[in-house]
This record gives C-alpha cells, structure tokens and sequence, in this order.
C-alpha cells in the first residue's frame, strides 16, 4: 500500500470497495470468484476445476481452466501495478475485480471496445487485445457454467470456504 501525498491515510489503488457481490449479474461475480480461487491458489484453484468439471463435464472443463489460466497469466504478468482482490468469502468487491469482471462481460456480449476499455485499466497496451481474445473465448463456458449452476442457490463458488491470505479482507 501507498501513501497518498496529500493524505495521511494509506490508498490502495484497485482495493477500495465500490459495490457488493448480491448486486452483480451472476456472469461478473463467478468472474470475481474465480479470479479470487485462480489467485489463492492451492485448494481454491482446486475447487474452482472441480465446479467447473461439475458444470462442464470434464473436457470442457480442462479448455476453460486453461483459457481461464492463460487470461490469469496474462493479466498479472502485464499489470499496469500489482492487481488488487479481495478474500475468497468478502462480499464486497474492489475496483480491480470490477474491472476485470466488466471486461469479460463484455467480450462475452461480442463489445471488443467496451472489453478493451476495461482491460486499459488493469493491463498494458499490448497484452490488452490478446486478453480480450482469452475472455471471448473463455465466455461460453462460463456462461454455461453460470446457467448450469444458477438453480443451486445463492452461493457462489467458493463461498462457502474461509480462506486466510493477504488479500484486502
């Protein structure tokens, strides 16, 4: 975290809360969800394949783990600054989540410049078209993992977990 030259109070750009997950469509918040397992890593990333394996079917599953893998790698190896998130089991969501949720809903719906403006925030200039590429071609499976799973309640993957890392909270 940095000091903001003109306040006493540490900013931690991308962190700061901007709305609650109960308020996005389910696409953007699996979205979230899934970056928060994919970063935690370990038993999250575990449990983010085994949903999908549920939702998909094994194969299908392999492709969107990889896809959502190479997004992943992609994103942070050419962040503009650090990638802010969230714990796995917060409610809220930061701006950084927000951004990356927004892109992948837009490169879902086929909007590249809308996808593109959103990945400007978190990436650099030439990682941004290859990204948005990873997301349309991410966004079938998980628009299929979100219809496939949108009856079993309100919980979101990993949600039901506690996760202790050195996210925001």
């Amino acid at each position: 975290m940095t000091a903001h030259p003109n306040l006493s109070v540490p900013v931690s750009r991308g962190a700061a809360p901007v709305g609650q997950m109960d308020e996005l469509p389910r696409l953007e918040a699996i979205a979230i969800m899934f970056l928060r397992m994919w970063c935690d890593g370990g038993a999250n990333r575990q449990r983010m394949a085994g949903d999908l394996a549920l939702a998909l079917g094994q194969d299908d599953a392999a492709t969107a783990s990889g896809l959502f893998d190479d997004l992943m790698r992609l994103t942070l190896s050419c962040a503009r600054r650090p990638l802010m998130r969230h714990g796995v089991p917060c409610q809220c969501f930061g701006g950084d989540e927000c951004a990356f949720a927004n892109m992948l809903a837009a490169a879902t719906t086929g909007d590249r410049e809308e996808a593109m403006l959103f990945s400007a925030i978190l990436i650099t200039g030439q990682a941004a078209w290859p990204a948005i590429a990873l997301a349309q071609d991410l966004s079938p499976f998980l628009l299929r993992f979100a219809r496939a799973t949108q009856g079993q309640g309100a919980d979101l993957p990993g949600q039901t977990h506690t996760v202790h890392s050195g996210t925001r909270h």
